[in-house]
């Protein structure tokens, strides 16, 4: 056998063991025409997107990404440009839609391939990464969360803080508050410590249903609750927690501190005052929220 022809046998093999490895391969990949049409897809593509081959054949993948990935989706041949001039390759994250309405994460790595006719053809390949980051949220979740009250925790409410002050427009008021509940450790001492996490449990409830959806609350720590209440002043913040002492299981009572946090202010510094505030009102005798100026409501 002469050497060309050996080569056209390797060819030919090549070409039947690639097309083995695509249909095998565990990793999604789709082949798709200069007018993003598809014309191959592999048995984990189809998986992934949750269609049979035979109805992706001759669509764009647009029909099934999310919404808010079209954009991206749109501008893929000028960031596909993009990369090749920096001899990078493209990486993208985007979301899939199944016909169930199940929204899947994929990793996927484009390149520019030849088509039949040395058309500009474009090859994807999608890593799933669906799980990877539903574990990375649940973690992220419970790092940022209280456990007993389902309140964010103090990096949870730090967290959501510091988001709010970026979207501040330091026009509104935003006020502070440490509130503590009063006598709790004579409350667990009598009644137990299943009767007090029972106790904070509750009262987190509370807070979550009567606190509007852009208040930040949180478990402090111990039996103290931390609340951010963006358009709020300091009049309208303590209306808010004579509303909320209310609340408190089991006829306890709290103790709170609040203040304006000043447009410069650092949130550590208010709460830091806000904290001493809330000490000044249990050295008053309890059941009372303080200010500066002093302002107490019993």
């Amino acid at each position: 056998m002469s050497v060309a022809s050996d080569i056209d046998v390797w060819e030919s093999s090549w070409g039947s063991w690639y097309r083995a490895m695509f249909e095998a391969s565990p990793v999604a990949f789709a082949l798709a025409d200069e007018d993003g049409l598809l014309t191959l897809a592999n048995d984990a593509y189809c998986r992934l997107v949750g269609r049979e081959r035979e109805w992706l054949m001759g669509r764009s993948s647009r029909e099934f990404t999310h919404p808010d990935d079209l954009a991206q989706h749109a501008a893929m041949g000028q960031l596909m440009h993009e990369a090749a001039s920096r001899a990078t390759e493209l990486r993208v994250e985007k979301r899939y839609i199944r016909p169930d309405g199940e929204i899947r994460w994929g990793w996927v790595s484009v390149a520019s391939v030849s088509g039949p006719g040395d058309e500009r053809w474009t090859m994807a390949v999608v890593y799933d990464t669906t799980d990877r980051r539903g574990a990375e949220d649940t973690l992220l979740t419970e790092a940022t969360t209280d456990a007993l009250t389902g309140l964010r925790n103090r990096r949870g409410w730090l967290q959501g803080a510091q988001e709010l002050l970026t979207a501040w427009d330091r026009v509104e008021p935003v006020t502070v508050a440490i509130i503590d509940l009063d006598h709790f450790k004579a409350f667990n001492d009598t009644r137990g410590h299943v009767a007090g996490d029972a106790l904070l449990a509750r009262f987190g409830a509370a807070l979550r249903a009567e606190l509007r959806g852009r208040d930040l609350v949180s478990r402090w720590g111990g039996e103290e609750f931390a609340i951010a209440l963006p358009g709020r002043d300091r009049r309208h913040a303590a209306v808010v927690l004579a509303q909320l002492v209310k609340l408190v299981p089991d006829g306890q009572t709290f103790s709170a501190g609040y203040d304006l946090l000043g447009a410069d202010e650092d949130v550590l510094d208010c709460l830091d005052r806000v904290d001493a505030y809330m000490y000044r009102a249990k050295g008053l005798g309890r059941n009372q929220f303080v200010t500066s100026p002093e302002v107490r409501l019993t």
